[in-house]
């Protein structure tokens, strides 16, 4: 049995609406799915009321499997799982793209979440699949949340990022440790994100040879410029080509990444947002 998870209120409220387009579009490509619901039910209850052989489908995007990670449990149900893509950020879908395993618009997902990182933000933790950002990137889905809270339904990240650079924005100064090496008091630090993927705020190539499964999740930083050239330099972020400024771009591997601000900011876990935040703890056992 194939089983459609989706939550109803998705996309605005049109979550059972996607999801009857999604299962009409598996059956046209010979894939009979049961729609279920995510919002009836616990993750957990779901899945002990099914067979562990029944195939599992999430309908949705990061949103959808961040939620999935941190509502199932302790362990990942050994169910056959995948996601068909469909929100608004997809940067899992971007990031695995080129796996041969793809079939019929269906992303295996249980190899990938075998081994997940961890973050620690104001004594929660959480699991993450992409990424943490912390900064303007966490402020950016902050300003985003409030926008969506007040009924705007499209928001433009990148006018908002581009908005709270010039404008409101202040740089922060950041103590940084790397499997327990400090390395020192960094000024005008404009973000300082751990990734376990190498996508994040819908398509931002931010850390372009992180490899997932790696065992390992990479520091990205962006430092030391004024604002204008930090600005100039965000285009670069879409390509990954930003790595080449080394003199302002930092990116470290390790298994284990602490960042601490002189200020709070917003960070966000997958596009869920944490507010003022003054330090995080990634790391990958």
């Amino acid at each position: 049995m194939n089983y459609l998870l989706y939550n109803r209120l998705a996309d605005n409220g049109r979550g059972e609406e996607n999801a009857n387009k999604a299962k009409a579009a598996l059956e046209e490509k010979g894939i009979k799915a049961e729609l279920s619901c995510s919002n009836d039910q616990t993750l957990p209850e779901f899945f002990g009321s099914i067979k562990e052989d029944d195939c599992v489908i999430l309908l949705g995007g990061d949103g959808t499997l961040n939620y999935f990670i941190n509502n199932i449990g302790e362990k990942i149900p050994s169910n056959p799982l995948c996601l068909y893509p469909d929100g608004t950020g997809n940067d899992f879908g971007r990031d695995v793209e080129n796996d041969p395993e793809i079939k019929n618009g269906l992303i295996p997902l249980n190899k990938y979440l075998e081994r997940l990182p961890k973050v620690e933000v104001k004594g929660k933790t959480y699991r993450f699949i992409n990424g943490i950002g912390y900064g303007i990137d966490g402020d950016c889905c902050v300003k985003a949340e409030e926008m969506k809270a007040n009924g705007e339904e499209k928001i433009d990240y990148g006018s908002i990022t581009v908005n709270l650079l010039l404008h409101s924005y202040v740089p922060k100064t950041a103590r940084v440790k790397v499997d327990g090496i400090d390395l020192g008091e960094i000024k005008k630090v404009y973000l300082a994100s751990a990734m376990n993927g190498r996508f994040y705020g819908g398509g931002m190539n931010i850390s372009p040879s992180q490899k997932r499964g790696s065992g390992k999740i990479s520091l990205a930083m962006i430092h030391g410029k004024g604002k204008l050239g930090t600005l100039l330099m965000f285009p670069k972020l879409f390509k990954g080509t930003h790595i080449k400024k080394k003199k302002n771009v930092l990116i470290k591997e390790g298994k284990c990444i602490e960042v601490e601000f002189d200020k709070p900011t917003g960070l966000q876990i997958d596009g869920e947002v944490v507010r003022d935040v003054t330090s995080y703890k990634a790391w990958i056992d």
